[in-house]
């Protein structure tokens, strides 16, 4: 991941038990800041996706919606780069495993969608081993008018 390299200009760290109510308010923040940064709708409507499905897979796949589990997410924002960091206290899951919902076969398996939607609008995604840990990045495709 790039997010050694980058000069952050704002960040957030939360811990917080398995409640989407919470995961939906550090969304909002994460999109107010990128919006004060000018990203275009296009780059926030991607961002948001990505952090609605990794954090919906912490809370309630990996952790069960068990409000006495944990979710750790930190997310950074350059002037060009979002990096996020979520983590669950769950038992983890392969991804490489999940049926790929595009076949023919898997259209009416429930699984595998959040996933597949996380890899088409990150930059980067990748798990840690056991399945636990998401990092992902999302890079500015559209940049505001020059002045």
């Amino acid at each position: 991941m790039n997010s050694e390299t980058q000069s952050w200009i704002w960040t957030k760290g939360h811990k917080f038990p398995s409640d989407m109510g919470v995961a939906h308010g550090l969304i909002e923040e994460v999109l107010l800041a990128v919006r004060t940064q000018q990203w275009c709708e296009k780059d926030v409507f991607a961002l948001e996706l990505i952090l609605e499905e990794s954090l919906t897979n912490a809370v309630k796949h990996g952790n069960n919606s068990d409000p006495s589990k944990h979710v750790w997410f930190d997310c950074k924002l350059s002037q060009n780069t979002v990096y996020a960091r979520i983590e669950d206290e769950g038992a983890g899951f392969a991804p490489s495993t999940l049926p790929d919902p595009r076949e023919p076969e898997n259209q009416m398996v429930v699984t595998g969608r959040g996933v597949l939607l996380i890899k088409h609008f990150a930059t980067r995604v990748k798990w840690n081993d056991s399945g636990t840990v998401i990092e992902v990045e999302k890079d500015r495709g559209c940049f505001p008018p020059p002045e």
